[in-house]
């Protein structure tokens, strides 16, 4: 009795579940029959197939986001089919082109990091030096002699020009650049900026001390340690290759 009740729920079970499989094939069928007769080669066809359906489990774009890339890249590849392009070779393999989607292109191995991200990341990266450099030199300084001390607004002001001036001078003397001025009349400029830098951090020594107050040691380092964080992210954000912690050379 209780045999002939089992067999007739795992029967209705099984016909459920097949009727899910069958829908499910005839929607895979009817997204592949989207992208045939629409002048796509049988091998494009296929790669925008593959790609529409890897580009819908992307939730960093929207609906109508998505349309428009692939109805703009149907267009490409009818028009590279005229000379013999494929979706490939067009496009490389389905994941680096939802990658690069998704994150932006990728920039070539030694090119140049954008300026101001870059900048940014310099200049927190001086300051972090700066800061738990000094930070620890009066920490320990005996007599806590705060005249041979450099005051906050001084460190700042140094992490600035440094941030600015590290991207900026190998671009001034990259060979594959053309430049306005010959070598050395940029090595000239180049002097006179190190000069015009170190005579206003060390003219910053005689601001009344409410202009460039002295902090406490423990609180200079604390600044430094939170601007390493911070270069950290904006390196990460903007996914720098060159400056400090450096893995790619500047050309």
């Amino acid at each position: 009795m209780s045999e002939n009740k089992t067999q007739p729920r795992n029967a209705g079970h099984q016909q459920r579940n097949a009727g899910v499989k069958q829908d499910r094939n005839s929607a895979v069928k009817e997204e592949r029959s989207a992208f045939d007769n629409i002048g796509l080669t049988k091998r494009n066809a296929d790669y925008m197939f593959r790609f529409n359906q890897a580009l819908q489990n992307v939730t960093k774009l929207d609906t109508d986001k998505k349309t428009e890339i692939v109805q703009g890249m149907v267009d490409e590849l009818i028009e590279g089919q005229k000379s013999g392009m494929t979706a490939k070779s067009q496009y490389g393999d389905i994941k680096t082109r939802i990658d690069g989607l998704v994150n932006g292109p990728k920039r070539p191995v030694g090119a140049d990091d954008p300026f101001w991200p870059s900048a940014l990341y310099n200049g927190l990266t001086f300051f972090m030096f700066f800061g738990v450099m000094f930070g620890i030199m009066y920490f320990f300084a005996k007599g806590n002699q705060t005249g041979q001390q450099v005051g906050i607004v001084s460190v700042l002001f140094s992490a600035i020009i440094a941030g600015i001036a590290l991207p900026m001078i190998p671009r001034a003397f990259d060979t594959k650049r053309q430049h306005r001025f010959n070598i050395w009349i940029r090595i000239l400029f180049a002097l006179i900026f190190v000069v015009i830098w170190l005579g206003l951090f060390y003219g910053m020594a005689y601001l009344p001390w409410w202009m460039n107050p002295i902090i406490p040691a423990w609180l200079q380092i604390a600044l430094g340690v939170i601007a390493g964080g911070a270069a950290y992210l904006v390196r990460r954000k903007w996914k720098l290759t060159q400056g400090f912690f450096s893995t790619q050379p500047r050309r």
